[in-house]
């Protein structure tokens, strides 16, 4: 150890028996921290964001020392004695974060004036001496570990901060006073400090990254005792050259990439191919400098993917944006699309040295660029066995999910994005970090109302930043466009009339910044006749099977996409049962027949996604195979089928699900399917509400009507549309019939009758019940940061999803580590919410692997009996 801490010590090095080995000074982890800040706020997207929260065209040189004031300040709470005698594993210690808080209580609960000691008297100039303004961001600098704390909530033991060896008011004194010599410039005449709270929660989240950032040990070593200095002022001399460093080494300092690109890069930046007319549309949108809000609209396969990679690459040369999210559904979506973005990103980036990293946002991965990333003892990551010091760094955001927006160029789930504005751990940081970026969220459409709610939120304060988004959807309905593009202007949306969004062009960019636009696409896609023959099979999977075998032996390749999970085994059961499982027409992975569904291992499913694109993919020649799915092969995988059954849902997923169905164009299709067909499977009684319960309105037509798609009116109102005209002409109608089957008009002219009536009734009690979940849960910037209003929920009251009744469970196998159908260890799997409440899957299982076959494996959850093969996870009951 470098010695017993002399004086007050920030940080701690333990062995594994706890004995202390290192300690780094509390004023020299404030140097550290402070000049991260300091480097933060230098950065010019950074800066004009929190300008834009502050209401002012720019923050001066004077406020930006102030704010780095006041983040140096942010562990003064380390500095009572409780905290202290941690290093010494005594029994009587305490933590930093309310015992700090205390000291702005006017109550004077910690037994002497904080304020005085602090100084704060010297910060009269800054806006309001120890009034409102001054108290909120010093509390949203030391409220950063995760979660807001109301100061004059934080009753503290006043022995805490009585004199002792060392004296923590000496402490708080010497902290003050290295602050002013740190940033003198805050003492200068300035205009006072941002009083709104939306800023001071922003810089809550920029005081934690600076945290994050200057507590990393390899960017900022301790201080040894020899190199220490009681002032700090030799430790920010340094801590200020090593802050600029690790920024950009980090990927959060994009000078250097951005002198790598042209003022105005084209289309050729990110792809070899000549752009599409949405490519056009949207790499021409303007380059506000006050933000955007932007929606491309078009078919499945038009290449909205690269015209978002275009839209980045704009913006960021031009310095609108430090990075980009790309935000989709699903988790595998993200890892199928996280090696486009790379390969787009190492185009338009060709020099490693300068190159953005490119992290995947999944948690339980470790990714960036083509590199994998290995956990080690600690905190430490091997990526690739590289260990050259650029990639220490260059992995940072992707290490640790809450940090995961502190990236680049990050490909991940929306989920990651609604934490952003949620009542949860770290939601600042995620929130503060997001501001820098370009937000692009794909398959807008798919969200419900309780993501929809929370994303509108995050689109308003995003926008109010100054930053930019675009939305990406093949299906969006006009009433849900007219909601998020109005979040741009904090203006009620207007709803257009189910006239008004038939007769609204399709493709279409839509752009909300300075000014209102709309660019109609120019049809230069392809032009396709599906014709849907709707069959009343949904309940008899034998005759699906036969259907799908006798196309596949014709020598056609067939999807099968069902609504559930359960219907999709049923399906895979009967054409094993019916073809032999020897039989060449079954869709294999590693040589197994499976199905391809969400209830594998991510091992597992990534095999399942190779598998099935090598069968069905733009460049397989295999021919005469059916493979069985549900919406997993709905987004993301790029394939091409010659026929496609599938169960009745909804018409804007429907136009996804086709989206599959001929989807290149190829010299030959086999005999008798030249022509794409689509076979719709029905329930056998076409009267959907006589499926409905009288007395509760609640609607179950089996296979996912009525749960999966809640709302039968929309499932109605979808069978309707392919009755009239079971023909789809994509994408000329898309539009069309999208609203026929989504406008608020069209349900109602559906919802005739008592049963009907009953049902809507529940629809809308339930989307109101989710809204208002939503708005609940939400973390409200307007709320002042550090009063009752800001407040999270109490670690352990309650949990706060990011998509209601998503209450997964993850089975941890690392011990027994069995081995899986496709030939992998299994060492986690996870249990769907909703299969895990029906199951009583409590928060803390016991497992327990036992049994091997060659097929998987068996396993035990509190004693219930289950079983991981090549049909997935399956519950055994007895």
């Amino acid at each position: 150890m470098n010695g017993r801490p002399s004086t007050f010590w920030g940080k701690l090095q333990r062995r594994e028996d706890g004995e202390v080995v290192a300690w780094h000074p509390l004023i020299d982890h404030c140097a550290d921290v402070a000049a991260c800040c300091e480097a933060l706020l230098g950065l010019p997207v950074v800066e004009r964001r929190l300008a834009a929260l502050a209401e002012r065209d720019a923050l001066d040189r004077v406020t930006r020392a102030r704010l780095a004031v006041l983040c140096a300040l942010h562990d003064l709470g380390k500095l009572n004695h409780g905290f202290q005698r941690k290093a010494t594993r005594s029994a009587a210690v305490a933590g930093h974060v309310t015992e700090g808080l205390a000291l702005l209580d006017p109550r004077g609960s910690v037994g002497f004036d904080g304020y005085e000691a602090l100084g704060i008297e010297r910060m009269g100039g800054w806006g309001d001496a120890r009034g409102k303004t001054l108290v909120q961001l010093l509390t949203a600098s030391i409220a950063h570990h995760g979660r807001p704390h109301d100061p004059t909530h934080c009753d503290v033991n006043p022995k805490l901060w009585r004199d002792g060896a060392p004296a923590p008011l000496d402490g708080l004194r010497t902290l003050a006073d290295a602050a002013r010599g740190w940033f003198p410039a805050a003492f200068e005449d300035g205009p006072p400090l941002p009083a709104g709270a939306a800023f001071a929660h922003a810089f809550c989240g920029l005081v934690t990254l600076a945290d994050w950032l200057g507590s990393d040990t390899d960017a900022f070593p301790y201080t040894t005792d020899d190199e220490h200095d009681p002032s700090g002022a030799a430790r920010m001399v340094f801590a200020r050259e090593r802050a600029q460093r690790v920024l950009a080494e980090v990927g959060l300092d994009t000078k250097a990439a951005r002198s790598a690109l042209p003022a105005r890069p084209g289309f050729d930046a990110i792809s070899t191919y000549p752009p599409r007319a949405a490519q056009r549309a949207v790499l021409g949108l303007p380059v506000d400098a006050g933000g955007s809000i932007a929606a491309l609209e078009a078919e499945t396969g038009s290449g909205k993917t690269e015209a978002a990679l275009a839209r980045y690459v704009r913006l960021f040369a031009a310095g609108e944006v430090d990075g980009m999210y790309f935000a989709v559904p699903t988790r595998t979506a993200a890892t199928q699309l996280h090696r486009r973005v790379t390969q787009a990103i190492e185009r338009a980036f060709p020099d490693p040295a300068v190159r953005p990293p490119v992290s995947l946002a999944v948690p339980g991965y470790l990714r960036v660029d083509d590199a994998e990333g290995r956990k080690l003892p600690g905190f430490e990551v091997l990526w690739n066995d590289r260990d050259d010091a650029r990639w220490r760094f260059r992995g940072w955001a992707a290490e640790n999910s809450k940090r995961y927006l502190a990236g680049a160029v990050v490909v991940g789930t929306i989920d990651q994005v609604l934490l952003s504005g949620l009542r949860v751990d770290h939601a600042h940081l995620r929130a503060t970090s997001l501001l820098r970026l370009l937000l692009v969220v794909d398959e807008v459409h798919a969200s419900d109302a309780y993501m929809t709610t929370l994303l509108e939120e995050v689109l308003a304060r995003h926008r109010r930043a100054g930053g930019h988004a675009l939305l990406l959807s093949a299906t969006l309905g006009g009433e849900a466009r007219a909601r998020l593009l109005a979040t741009s202007s904090g203006q009620r949306a207007r709803t257009p009339s189910l006239a008004e969004a038939r007769v609204t062009p399709y493709p279409r960019v839509s752009y909300r910044g300075r000014s209102a636009d709309a660019i109609d696409v120019a049809g230069e896609q392809r032009s396709r006749a599906i014709h849907a023959e709707l069959w009343p099979a949904m309940d008899d999977d034998a005759a699906i099977a036969a259907r799908a075998l006798e196309a596949a032996r014709a020598g056609a390749r067939v999807l099968v996409l069902r609504n559930t999970v359960t219907g999709c085994l049923a399906v895979q059961r009967a054409i094993e049962a019916a073809a032999g499982l020897d039989a060449e027409a079954l869709f294999r992975c590693e040589g197994v027949a499976a199905p391809h569904h969400s209830r594998f291992a991510e091992p597992d499913r990534r095999r399942l996604d190779s598998a099935i694109e090598r069968a069905f993919g733009k460049d397989s020649t295999a021919s005469g195979v059916v493979a069985v799915a549900t919406q997993t092969v709905e987004q993301s995988l790029d394939l091409d089928a010659d026929l496609m059954l599938t169960d009745l849902c909804p018409m804007d997923v429907l136009l996804q699900r086709v989206g599959r169905l001929h989807r290149h164009e190829r010299p030959t299709r086999p005999a008798g399917f030249e022509r794409a067909r689509v076979v719709v499977l029905t329930p056998a009684e076409r009267d959907l509400a006589a499926q409905i319960d009288p007395r509760t309105g609640r609607g179950r037509a089996g296979h996912g009507l009525g749960s999966v798609y809640a709302d039968l009116r929309v499932i109605e109102a979808t069978w309707q549309s392919l009755e009239a005209d079971p023909t789809l002409r994509v994408p000329e109608e898309c539009r069309v019939r999208v609203e026929a089957a989504v406008h608020s008009e069209a349900l109602a002219a559906v919802a005739v009758g008592e049963r009907w009536a009953k049902h809507s009734q529940l629809v809308h009690g339930e989307l109101f019940g989710e809204t208002s979940a939503a708005r609940l849960n939400r973390v409200d910037w307007s709320a002042r940061f550090g009063t009752e209003d800001s407040l999270f929920p109490p670690k352990g009251e309650r949990k706060v999803p990011t998509r209601l009744g998503d209450d997964d469970r993850l089975i941890d196998l690392r011990e027994a580590r069995p081995r899986g159908p496709f030939g992998g260890e299994v060492t986690q799997l996870k249990i769907s919410g909703w299969l895990a409440n029906q199951e009583r899957i409590g928060d803390d299982p016991t497992i327990a692997v036992t049994g091997q076959d060659a097929d998987g494996f068996d396993f035990t959850i509190d004693g219930a009996l289950w079983r991981y093969d090549r049909h997935g996870v399956q519950v055994i009951h007895e």
